[in-house]
């Protein structure tokens, strides 16, 4: 595993501004894994697929909100915006529960403009993998496979004049750009 920007994101933990960290669903389990045990708050749907993923997340250590852009979503987040405040980092897949694939959804920008909070990005490409024939076309590192893990700079908190629309069409971009350079790294 190759993994760029850790210290940046790491520099942040340490500042103790409140943060939202943010990945595609389909390029989730790399990062979730690379930060178990950190008492991270996620917020995952309620939706059939989600029950298994917020088994998953919780054996690794992670607090899970439930809810989604579809069922339940005003709840989790006001959950999650109550756990950032407090200190804890949050972490949402902003293109779930069902899509499309690597459309953000205006919850993301929505939770990171009431909590203030700074957002780093997160994205990770394999040079093996199993793909899923889901909407998100979930990966999986196969063994002993080339991983890129990358944690994108951070994003301050979003200045007052900025729009949940223009801020949901800002990070789309950046975590875009993101996931396309550990892509092309991965194929170099």
């Amino acid at each position: 595993m190759r993994t760029q920007g850790k210290e940046i994101l790491e520099q942040t933990i340490s500042s103790g501004t409140p943060l939202l960290l943010i990945v595609w669903h389909g390029r989730m389990i790399v990062p979730v894994w690379q930060m178990r045990r950190r008492g991270i708050v996620a917020m995952v749907s309620r939706h059939q697929d989600g029950e298994m993923v917020s088994r998953l997340v919780e054996q690794l250590g992670y607090r899970t909100v439930r809810g989604s852009s579809t069922r339940g979503g005003t709840a989790a987040a006001l959950e999650l915006l109550e756990d950032m405040r407090a200190g804890k980092i949050g972490a949402m897949i902003c293109d779930g529960p069902r899509g499309p694939i690597y459309e953000m959804k205006p919850g993301t920008a929505f939770l990171a403009r009431e909590a203030n909070a700074t957002i780093i990005p997160v994205a990770f490409a394999a040079r093996r993998k199993w793909q899923f024939h889901s909407w998100d076309r979930f990966q999986v590192p196969k063994p002993f496979s080339r991983v890129h893990l990358i944690w994108g700079d951070p994003i301050p908190p979003a200045a007052a004049s900025e729009t949940v629309e223009d801020l949901t069409l800002r990070l789309e971009g950046i975590l875009n750009e993101l996931t396309a350079r550990a892509d092309e790294i991965t194929t170099d």
